[in-house]
């Protein structure tokens, strides 16, 4: 995370927890032993072990949460930390409902001490869409958990080519599109879902999308700070060429930083590029969208998994050498 640009907000005031921030980006590592991370940590190895929604009212949201069976979860709450509603996920994590603070403060002055000097060293500047790898005959309970306890809208299913299989693809999001969840599903063993699942040990997250406003600037940064990205095929860029009316001076810059690129009907744009997975598990995406672009880049997912496969083998023959 800091080679991402991400720096160290505050530090828990009683527990081995520590605030990372980047933009209206917020990530809380917990390293707590005898915790619910911990005991997430233990099933699961490193993996997102909670997820914090924003709520106009945390009770309204908690009661209906109720009301459609859901299971509410309270831990430990030690002194002067600030006491969150939340309930499970289907994957056994949890979902903070998270009201807003007061005027003037923050929802984690409670419980961190904040470093009031703190700067982050990139231009990342929001959390643009979380991706979950999911069994396959688990997709409509999902589904069905989002809509009914917390209102989501899904968006149609969409088939995407894998190397070794088809990926089954459906994105939930809030009903003002600042949440969206991307729910993925395989029935076939080798493909990138079905060893997502393998190495998590379960549901889990596939990859954390950020929003940035210059991903050339903030892909060069993250280069130079050894952030590992994921090799993109010069034939791909060569694909490129012949769709859209590009320079070859563009073309190589796209090259050069490994960003996909995509455009829709109406002329909007995007620009991505993954890093490697952490720790064989979950990967980070930088995306820029560009005049109204609202999709997920379905065009770019076949020599994307190509490249992750590529990468998984090539890993894989290196460690038996």
């Amino acid at each position: 995370l800091g080679n991402l640009g991400f720096a160290k907000l505050g530090q828990h005031r009683s527990k081995a927890v520590s605030l990372m921030g980047q933009g209206d980006i917020k990530i809380v590592l917990n390293a707590e032993p005898y915790s619910f991370a911990h005991s997430f940590f233990e099933a699961h190895g490193p993996s997102l072990c909670a997820t914090a929604l924003r709520v106009e009212n945390g009770s309204s949201a908690l009661e209906r949460a109720q009301a459609f069976k859901g299971q509410p979860y309270r831990g430990l709450v030690g002194p002067n930390e600030r006491e969150i509603p939340s309930v499970r996920a289907p994957d056994g994590s949890l979902i903070y409902l998270v009201e807003p603070a007061a005027p003037g403060e923050s929802i984690y002055d409670t419980d961190f001490v904040i470093n009031p000097i703190a700067q982050s060293a990139g231009g990342l500047q929001r959390i643009d869409h979380m991706a979950m790898a999911l069994p396959a005959d688990s997709l409509d309970s999902w589904v069905l958990f989002y809509k009914s306890l917390l209102d989501f809208e899904a968006d149609d299913e969409v088939v995407l080519p894998d190397p070794y299989g088809l990926v089954k693809s459906r994105a939930l999001r809030s009903r003002d599109s600042s949440i969206r969840l991307p729910l993925n599903i395989s029935e076939n063993r080798n493909t990138a879902i079905s060893h997502a699942l393998s190495s998590y040990r379960g549901s889990g997250v596939h990859h954390i999308a950020f929003d940035c406003d210059d991903i050339f600037a903030e892909v060069s940064r993250a280069k130079e700070a050894g952030v590992p990205l994921l090799d993109i095929p010069l034939n791909y860029y060569d694909d490129l060429a012949a769709r859209f009316d590009f320079d070859d001076e563009f073309l190589s810059e796209l090259a050069y930083f490994n960003v996909l690129y995509d455009r829709d009907a109406q002329g909007g744009e995007l620009f991505h590029v993954y890093t490697e997975p952490f720790e064989g598990r979950f990967f980070f995406e930088i995306i820029q969208r560009k005049n109204g672009y609202a999709g997920y880049g379905a065009a770019n997912v076949a020599v994307r998994l190509a490249a992750m496969a590529k990468s998984r083998s090539g890993a894989v023959r290196q460690a038996k050498l």
